[in-house]
């Protein structure tokens, strides 16, 4: 058996604890737990509009991402006389701390073909879980503000990072809006121009402006174990000021590396989930600040899934139940 569990976690909680608090004080979505659609957003159309959804909730797109493995999918048709809404709403769960710390809203936009800014949606902001469903009091809104205003054109295949200053959303309620209680992100039906139009949208994030530095160190000592069905990878790391997030790479090839997900600064330790032993796959580590500049690849490193011993089962779940709690 491993060293006892009091130890470890005496060693891992004080690094992990400080990178949660600063991730929830700013992250609005960054990927999606389900794979069809995301949970915490909801898709509306008023007919002759139309918005894709599925169970009324936006559909998660896992071919053209900024951050592995997902991002949220906007597919919609103005038409005159019709509307829509596309809210993401914020994560919430017991003892969230309920405000975000930030002067900026930050999202990412990627256009298989190409936008021009006045067909882009309007944008609001919600204080209230309900996003513009005001059922919280007092619950406000910001005034619907044109999306292409901030983002300008949106060229084709391309990621745009758009900046909004929150100071310059005003209420359309009559209680004033407070961005550090911000609930909802959600793009609302612009102009009516009678045509199809696709927008992935992903790492909505609210912080303060930043100076732009040196991208990342490499992370190094770089090391893979593989257990019955999952790959663990892990790495160290500074986790200099900037650093937004981890990406893991894996290839099966030994040659083709994609990324598969990412992992919070503080959390050098990472997951990855083949489905079956028998499996051999090789990972690199990379770290990427919000700017998306990534650092150099890691040492590239090994391993394999196989079946395991009944006391190595045995081991791997005490380590997995404690890495949950």
């Amino acid at each position: 058996m491993r060293r006892p569990l009091i130890a470890t976690l005496a060693l891992l909680l004080p690094p992990i604890l400080p990178a949660q608090t600063g991730y929830y004080r700013h992250v609005v979505f960054d990927n999606s737990q389900q794979r069809d659609y995301y949970w915490n957003s909801s898709a509306v159309a008023t007919a002759p509009s139309t918005l894709e959804q599925q169970s009324w909730h936006l559909p998660v797109e896992t071919k053209n991402v900024l951050s592995p493995p997902n991002a949220l999918r906007l597919h919609w048709r103005s038409e005159p006389g019709g509307g829509w809404d596309a809210e993401i709403h914020l994560v919430n769960f017991r003892n969230r701390f309920p405000e975000l710390s930030g002067q900026t809203l930050y999202l990412w936009l990627y256009a298989p073909q190409r936008i021009a800014a006045a067909d882009l949606p309007d944008l609001v902001l919600s204080d209230a879980r309900a996003g513009l469903q005001v059922a919280t009091f007092p619950g406000s809104f910001t005034a619907a503000a044109p999306l292409g205003k901030y983002a300008g054109d949106l060229p084709a295949g391309q990621w745009v990072q758009v900046r909004i200053p929150l100071m310059t959303l005003h209420s359309a309620s009559v209680y004033a809006f407070d961005p550090a209680h911000l609930q909802s992100v959600i793009f609302h039906q612009g102009r009516a121009d009678d045509a199809d139009h696709t927008l992935i949208v992903d790492q909505v994030r609210v912080d303060d402006e930043r100076a732009p530095g040196s991208p990342p160190d490499t992370p190094n000592q770089v090391t893979a174990e593989g257990y019955d069905r999952h790959v663990v990878v892990e790495w160290q790391s500074m986790d200099a000021p900037g650093l937004a997030h981890y990406v893991i790479y894996r290839s099966t090839d030994r040659s083709t590396y994609v990324p598969v997900g990412i992992q919070l600064p503080g959390i050098h330790r990472f997951s990855d989930f083949l489905g079956k032993s028998g499996v051999t796959a090789s990972y690199r580590v990379t770290a990427a600040d919000w700017q998306n500049r990534e650092s150099a690849a890691s040492a590239t490193v090994t391993a394999a899934t196989r079946e395991l011993s009944d006391d190595e089962l045995l081991t791997m779940l005490q380590e997995g139940a404690f890495h949950y709690y």
